[in-house]
């Protein structure tokens, strides 16, 4: 394995905690960074004037109400849409600027509001397809699927197509997906919507996890009490802007004492 296999780019899949990337000039990125990121549809502006940084080990929280801008910013974040200005950084590249796309896409993971999944593929085999994908060919690759899909509880339904799947078992091969493969970046778009409670405090240790082997993860939820424990800090997002910011804890008591009422 290289030292870039091994940064920032393409950490390990064990609990060991991966180096940050060094960028072209020698100095350490952190995993995510925005600047000044928005995205406008036309007259409507989605996004405006986002920046934000997630260290290693950290997880940042945006929350929101609907059409706040959370989904926007992580689409723009994951190179799905294009940015109206300002810039993304993962890893120290540009999501949106081949050839350095491809490694920021090698470093992320992204688990999107709805299951994306190929209808003839079974859910076992989108797991052997993304291991393909990046590269993970050790001998234990199969064992590792076998684990991820008993945790999740998707055993019984290895060889099912998409179709025969329902809401909350397409969602955890969505994240299984995410899960199985190397990752510096996890960001997460309502991970939660789909999943009933054993599940969604099943993801919330999973994503602890990989918050203390060094990933840095990304998340929007309408759930609060998904965030306590998880999340470091939180942003609050209100017709596309940053309306308030901070450690976990106190975004979330404001938000409650303006009127948030979290499921």
């Amino acid at each position: 394995m290289s030292d870039r296999d091994a940064s920032c780019g393409r950490p390990h899949l064990d609990s060991r905690r991966s180096r940050p990337l060094q960028g072209a000039a020698g100095a350490t990125s952190a995993p995510l960074e925005t600047a000044a990121l928005g995205r406008s549809y036309g007259r409507l502006v989605g996004l405006a004037d986002l920046s934000l940084t997630v260290a290693a080990g950290e997880c940042v929280a945006l929350i929101g109400a609907n059409g706040s801008g959370k989904s926007t910013a992580v689409r723009t974040i994951a190179g799905l849409l294009e940015p109206s200005e300002g810039t993304v950084r993962v890893c120290g590249v540009d999501p949106h600027r081949e050839p350095d796309a491809e490694q920021a896409r090698a470093a992320l993971a992204l688990v999107p509001d709805s299951p994306v999944l190929y209808d003839d593929l079974t859910v076992r085999q989108h797991l052997e397809l993304v291991t393909l994908s990046h590269g993970v060919d050790d001998d234990a690759v199969d064992e590792r699927i076998a684990s991820l899909l008993d945790l999740l509880g998707l055993t019984a339904r290895a060889d099912f197509l998409p179709r025969e799947l329902s809401r909350g078992m397409r969602q955890k091969t969505q994240l299984a997906c995410a899960l199985i493969r190397p990752a510096s970046v996890l960001v997460l778009d309502e991970p939660v919507v789909g999943l009933d409670p054993p599940s969604q405090s099943l993801l919330h240790g999973l994503l602890s996890e990989r918050k203390r082997a060094g990933a840095a993860v990304l998340l929007t939820t309408h759930q609060l009490t998904f965030g306590d424990g998880l999340a470091d800090r939180a942003v609050l997002l209100a017709e596309g802007l940053v309306v308030d910011e901070g450690p976990w804890a106190h975004v979330r008591e404001r938000a409650e004492a303006g009127g948030w009422v979290s499921p």
